[in-house]
């Protein structure tokens, strides 16, 4: 009998044993879940955040861009520029003139890349390339030497045969009243002459 009773409770001991070890491994796998939940749960939160705090001061830029705050023209340049599409160039065929001149007979050979606000422009500038051959042409001769000597001149050179592109073709805009001639630039048509080469001789 007391053997028996003896055994009892030791077997009783053993089953609470099992019973508790089973229980300590639910509870360590309830707290690893909920500490790997509020984990993920912070890590997205987190990156939410991260990522807005980033936009944000990006968005202030935009903002101060917008207002014209902060004085960043060549930032606001920047982004402008990365918005606009490629560049679309016409090259023209060079052209050599008689100067006017009253020393001796001098020449001037010139080469002539226009920049074009869309390729459509291109399309236009073959269709009328002869009237606008002949505009240039006529600008080129009537100039003289001292005059396309200095960067003045050719600058002054360069809006003129932007002008005998863009009539002919149909998108001619004079500047504005208290516009800087030479600085200004249209936004249709012809926006820009770029001299390739320039050889008086």
């Amino acid at each position: 009998m007391s053997g028996k009773a003896a055994a009892a409770p030791a077997e009783g001991e053993g089953g609470g044993g099992k019973k508790k070890k089973v229980l300590i491994i639910v509870i360590a796998l309830v707290v690893v879940l909920a500490l790997a939940g509020g984990g993920a749960a912070w890590f997205l939160l987190g990156g939410k955040k991260k990522g807005k705090g980033h936009a944000k001061p990006a968005d202030e830029h935009a903002e101060q861009a917008e207002d014209g705050g902060g004085g960043h023209d060549d930032d606001e340049d920047a982004e402008d520029d990365s918005k606009k599409k490629p560049p679309v160039f016409v090259s023209l065929e060079p052209f050599t003139v008689n100067l006017s001149s009253e020393a001796s007979d001098r020449y001037l050979q010139v080469g002539i890349d226009l920049k074009v606000a869309t390729p459509d422009i291109a399309d236009k500038i073959k269709m009328h390339l002869p009237e606008i051959r002949n505009g240039i042409l006529l600008i080129l001769t009537s100039k003289k030497v001292d005059e396309l000597n200095k960067v003045e001149g050719k600058n002054r050179l360069r809006v003129e045969i932007r002008d005998a592109v863009n009539k002919p073709i149909g998108v001619y805009k004079s500047p504005p009243e208290h516009a800087d001639v030479l600085k200004w630039k249209p936004k249709k048509g012809a926006v820009d002459v770029l001299l390739t080469s320039f050889v008086i001789q």
